[in-house]
């Protein structure tokens, strides 16, 4: 049986910016892109901010910024629709803001009651 080793066996005869530059283009390779989406979603997603600020819904939301995803769970403390953000409180009371253009996918994680 072959037991080749791949790129590792050639690496030894390549200068050190090679090898750098080939890991850089293996990342590169590996982020992720925020997808682009319909109006049907947006309204989907402007509905479920809505009610999850209303009624205090824990959310989560996955973000991919820098090419690296996310996940981000919290309230709905605020709606920024002038910059395209929002504002998720923790039960830490740790605020996170998210611009909507890294949001990929928002999801009600639970109902619960926060308690200020």
């Amino acid at each position: 049986m072959n037991r080749d080793r791949g790129v590792i066996k050639w690496t030894s005869m390549m200068l050190p910016e090679h090898v750098q530059q080939l890991k850089e283009m293996a990342k590169k390779h590996e982020k992720k892109s925020t997808p682009h989406f319909d109006g049907q979603q947006l309204e989907e997603w402007s509905r479920l901010l809505a009610k999850a600020y209303h009624h205090e819904m824990i959310l989560s939301v996955t973000t991919i910024k820098d090419g690296i995803e996310e996940n981000v769970e919290g309230f709905v403390h605020r709606i920024d629709q002038l910059h395209r953000t929002i504002t998720l409180l923790n039960l830490a009371h740790e605020k996170t803001t998210l611009s909507l253009h890294d949001i990929t996918e928002i999801n009600v994680a639970s109902e619960f009651e926060y308690d200020e």
